[in-house]
């Protein structure tokens, strides 16, 4: 992070980290930088099949997978649901890449973290040992809607380290929201 704090472009970062790592051929590392360029690594240890793809607007990795086309199939969906709100959009681009073939395992596990320009992530969602992971880290979406998206703007930020802490005011803006159908 302190790399990317200095402007340092995306493939620098990536060159920098893997040659200061003695474990870089069983790792994986994908960098955005600030002016929207990426630049990748995936090692060649890593567990077969591993891979990495570089889209538009977004970057794809994986280990463990049955085979490019999850990646492939991964950045494509991304790409093709740009309507979407940033959330779902990664939602349908795991969907498209475990129906690819996905983990080569099987179904366990599924996470989501989106962040922005916040301390604390903007949401940051977990499946373990679940039988259909994507299905219900996609209700564990949409139930965040329901309030926590709103709620999360009246936290501490980086302009207001206090947060809003008023109920009523806070209750009153998830209405708000909710009646705007945000």
């Amino acid at each position: 992070m302190a790399l990317l704090e200095a402007e340092v472009p995306a493939a620098d970062v990536v060159r920098l980290l893997t040659e200061a790592d003695a474990g870089h051929p069983v790792r994986q590392v994908h960098v955005m930088d600030r002016d929207g360029r990426f630049a990748a690594h995936t090692g060649p240890q890593c567990v077969d099949w591993a891979g990495d793809l570089t889209g538009k607007d977004c970057s794809c990795a994986g280990n463990m997978l049955a085979g490019p086309q999850v990646v492939a199939e991964t950045v494509r969906a991304f790409e093709r649901e740009g309507g979407l709100p940033l959330a779902q959009r990664l939602i349908a681009a795991l969907k498209a890449g475990e129906a690819a073939g996905g983990d080569k395992r099987g179904k366990q596990s599924a996470a989501l973290i989106v962040a922005s320009t916040e301390e604390y992530s903007d949401l940051d969602l977990r499946v373990d040992d679940h039988v259909d992971p994507l299905a219900e880290l996609t209700r564990l979406e949409a139930v965040s809607r329901e309030r926590w998206v709103h709620f999360r703007k009246f936290l501490p930020s980086r302009r207001d380290p206090v947060g809003e802490l008023d109920r009523d005011v806070i209750n009153a803006g998830i209405e708000q929201a909710l009646s705007n159908g945000r």
